[in-house]
């Protein structure tokens, strides 16, 4: 497997968004240096794979993973200056009405045992403006009169979800939620759920593909018509991460051909 590492120094550029922010020509903040790095979109034709090890993610049709480096919390209390993962892979492809988006990251643990906490499991979760034409909202999960939308997904209840709901001893628990937030403390849950999601643990390394359509008919979440930002976080369940304690990769192109 091929891979583009991309350096952490060159991530702390991200946080220039914050009193800076790209144009609303989402694609010019890379050349104002601004954002980054590239996750590139691969076209494809036909249906996009469910299974993160499907044969198609080592086939010559996959796109090229890129490495990116998870960084420190540290705008926010509790801050969390050491990360216990501190890199994942993404892959990205869309065909005519959906996309895929694969993360991979190395974790010698799965946590995701009631009996243990029903708190402390292992997370991840991608975020984007909603309104992407226009300037990003703070990393902090957005701002006030100015959303983000939120795919994540926990460990808890399984390892698919499909379209996200998983059931264990009677009880139903969401794996894959889809989200909103204006701001610190004030992710809500969007009543109509439009992100679907697999996610196996093997080898000591989990795989966790995120799916939706394209263009769905919720205002609230991004609408993925052009390239837009995204940003990305992993939680370590065994090291107790939970909210603002996980390791942090800020806005990034996600770039459609």
């Amino acid at each position: 497997m091929f891979f583009q590492k991309i350096s952490f120094l060159t991530l702390s550029l991200i946080f220039l968004l914050i009193n800076f922010g790209c144009s609303t020509n989402i694609e010019s903040c890379l050349e104002e240096e601004s954002c980054g790095p590239v996750i590139k979109v691969i076209d494809f034709e036909g249906s996009l794979p469910d299974n993160p090890f499907d044969p198609f993610w080592s086939s010559g049709q996959a796109p090229v993973s890129t490495l990116v480096e998870l960084g420190p919390q540290m705008i926010t209390n509790p801050k969390w200056p050491n990360p216990s993962t501190t890199e994942v892979s993404i892959r990205a492809i869309k065909n005519r009405d959906e996309i895929v988006i694969l993360l991979e990251w190395n974790d010698k643990t799965k946590d995701g045992n009631f009996e243990h906490s029903s708190l402390y499991v292992d997370r991840a979760a991608l975020m984007f403006p909603v309104k992407v034409d226009s300037e990003p909202p703070s990393i902090t999960m957005g701002e006030p009169g100015v959303p983000v939308n939120i795919w994540q997904w926990k460990s808890i209840g399984g390892e698919k979800g499909q379209p996200g709901v998983k059931e264990q001893k009677g009880l139903v628990y969401q794996t894959i939620e889809d989200l909103n937030a204006e701001g610190y403390s004030t992710l809500t849950y969007q009543s109509q759920q439009n992100v679907k999601g697999t996610a196996l643990w093997k080898n000591n390394k989990w795989r966790l593909i995120f799916k939706r359509d394209l263009i769905v008919a919720d205002l609230n979440d991004v609408q993925l018509r052009q390239s837009v930002l995204m940003a990305v976080a992993v939680w370590n369940g065994s090291n107790r991460e939970l909210n603002g304690q996980k390791g942090l990769a800020g806005w990034m192109l996600l770039k459609f051909n």
